[in-house]
């Protein structure tokens, strides 16, 4: 058998998502009626993962509430 000396081993990177994030410290996105919304400063996008929190959240509650008129 022939064992390479020089060989290196394969470096596996995660896929780095958008909610994957490696630092852990806060940074402020706004404030709005004395509440402060913060995220983590290793977080991409923070703006846009709110965002579309908000927005399924919502088309979410106006499915349910067609479902529930019916």
């Amino acid at each position: 058998m022939e064992y390479k000396s020089n060989s290196k081993p394969e470096k596996i990177e995660d896929n780095k998502g958008l909610l994957n994030y490696e630092n852990d410290d806060k940074q402020s996105l706004f404030k709005l009626f004395g509440v402060e919304m913060t995220a983590p400063k290793g977080l991409k996008n923070p703006r846009l993962v709110y965002i579309s929190f908000i927005v399924v959240n919502f088309a979410l509650l106006f499915l349910l509430r067609s479902f529930l008129a019916n």
